[in-house]
């Protein structure tokens, strides 16, 4: 693999989310040499999300449409998003960020790789696209007037009944907690006044059921096993963090994966900043965005010591 374009890069910003896009912004603003690096699809994951309402600005809008306008935003000051799927990081300098398609060389990185779902674990891979989704917002449509279960528990399961509670005729949400939470009571409110809502708790999956396609849940309930049946199953279980890549790099982990930074977004590795779902902590858009600017104002005074130390 060849070091693309046989440069060496100021900034290579890996992720291309809310935060790696804001950051993307403030770099090429400050006429940094800077590439992004997405694996997937640009706009992350708030691209799934239903309707937006506390995200400042916008009283209400799709999350598809705010992560395109995060984009557009993004290449209207030229940022260069490159896709690739990194694979590890040599942390010897300057740095080398090794992708499936290319090596690239860069003074300073920025990591804003996010989150992915958390699956349940059971027999679900199986059912993947024939009756299991864990993406309401793609998916939907599929079940309209049909009946669906929500697997899960807190925000992520409340998120997605709301996005479906319009479309399907009936929504059941299976959680193993005692009680359902979300990080806004209105969210709660809004579930709460559905009639073709019904929650319940202390259920335990124990399998998604079917054939050829996923036709319900087996749950432990009470002590007792029992089938709920359904059309299709939404897995809301929260999220995991992207950091697989770096585990054998030497940038500090917590124990959940997430990664370790400071209040000015610096990782323990001199250079190395992250920001953003990969962070851990409050998983929202805005929090997102701010530590995009965090980052992106470190990794600036990070490169004018290099330079001056040259």
């Amino acid at each position: 693999m060849d070091n693309t374009y046989g440069k060496v890069y100021d900034l290579i910003i890996i992720g291309g989310g809310p935060a790696g896009l804001t950051a993307g912004i403030y770099a090429m603003r400050a006429k940094l040499n800077t590439i992004c690096i997405e694996k997937e699809n640009e706009g992350g994951k708030i691209a799934e999300a239903g309707i937006v309402e506390n995200y400042p600005g916008f009283d209400s809008i799709s999350g598809f449409e705010l992560s395109q306008k995060f984009v557009e935003h993004a290449k209207k000051f030229n940022l260069n998003i490159v896709h690739d799927t990194i694979k590890k990081i040599d942390i010897s300098k300057p740095f080398k960020i090794i992708g499936e398609n290319n090596t690239y060389i860069t003074k300073s990185i920025i990591i804003a790789t996010g989150t992915k779902d958390k699956k349940l674990g059971l027999n679900e891979d199986k059912f993947i696209g024939r009756g299991v989704s864990y993406c309401t917002t793609c998916d939907a449509f599929f079940y309209l007037n049909k009946e669906v279960i929500v697997i899960g528990r807190g925000t992520p399961a409340v998120m997605s009944a709301l996005n479906l509670k319009d479309i399907a005729k009936k929504v059941t949400i299976i959680t193993d907690k005692p009680e359902l939470r979300a990080a806004e009571n209105i969210m709660l409110e809004r579930l709460n006044d559905a009639e073709n809502v019904k929650i319940i708790t202390n259920a335990k999956p124990l399998k998604i059921l079917g054939d050829d396609k996923a036709e319900g849940v087996l749950v432990s309930l009470n002590g007792e096993e029992k089938e709920i049946k359904a059309d299709g199953i939404f897995i809301s279980m929260g999220h995991i963090p992207n950091s697989e890549f770096l585990e054998s790099s030497g940038i500090a982990l917590n124990k959940k994966g997430f990664i370790i930074v400071d209040k000015s977004c610096r990782t323990n590795i001199d250079g190395i900043f992250a920001c953003g779902d990969i962070t851990g902590g409050v998983l929202q858009v805005s929090k997102s965005v701010g530590e995009g600017a965090v980052a992106l104002a470190s990794a600036s005074q990070y490169l004018n010591n290099y330079k001056n130390d040259k």
